[in-house]
């Protein structure tokens, strides 16, 4: 078996941590590590995933330097890259082993899930895009791969789900970027209408790097 590294950052996320690392923990696929990279978390993140794992470490500023980082401890012949408002669907990671074959790195389809208006439109928006893989976020790499173009592009915040990706795929095609087939659950229950707009504001900031650099 292919032993796989599951990165997850955190910031202040004792509402949705748990949940994911069960999720995790539950996986049909057991050749497996968690890294957890937190950023200065002030609530319970820190002391509800050592519950789960060992691996647990303080990385800053921004989430393209955790991600980074949490490579770098990785053991696995595989990395996977997910938020802590996620959950996966039982097969997910052994759907990633079975479909890598042939590809650089996979793009897990999501699922939005949560009550309310604007979360209905979040789920809405998603579906929009999928099969678009220079929109849907591939999240599982070949190590040697990640490594190959040096992880997450530090400059980006937001965009760097993005450029990853491109990078490959300008390299090696768009076939080097493929699908698995089980499903990863983004929630985002309690979205409000400020909180998705302050989001948007500070990732269209920092897309400016983006755009300059794929123009």
């Amino acid at each position: 078996m292919s032993f796989v590294s599951v990165i997850v950052t955190t910031k202040n996320e004792e509402k949705n941590i748990e949940k994911l690392l069960l999720s995790i923990k539950n996986q049909t696929y057991k050749d497996i590590e968690i890294i957890v990279i937190d950023n200065s978390s002030k609530d319970r993140t820190v002391e509800i995933a050592g519950k789960f794992t060992k691996m647990v470490y303080e990385k800053g500023p921004e989430r393209s330097a955790q991600r980074n980082f949490g490579v770098r401890k990785a053991k696995g012949k595989y990395v996977l890259i997910v938020d802590a408002d996620m959950e996966f669907s039982s097969r997910v990671i052994e759907s990633c082993v079975e479909n890598i074959r042939g590809h650089k790195a996979l793009i897990i389809p999501e699922e939005t899930q949560g009550s309310g208006f604007l979360a209905s439109i979040r789920k809405f928006e998603r579906e929009m895009y999928m099969g678009d893989p220079t929109i849907e976020v591939a999240r599982f790499f070949e190590k040697k791969t990640f490594e190959e173009f040096g992880g997450y592009d530090l400059s980006l915040t937001g965009t760097e789900d993005y450029d990853l990706p491109k990078r490959i795929m300008d390299k090696y095609g768009k076939d080097s970027i493929g699908w698995a087939k089980e499903w990863i659950f983004h929630h985002e229950e309690n979205l409000t209408l400020a909180k998705l707009l302050t989001k948007r504001f500070y990732y269209a900031r920092k897309s400016v790097g983006y755009v300059k650099k794929h123009p």
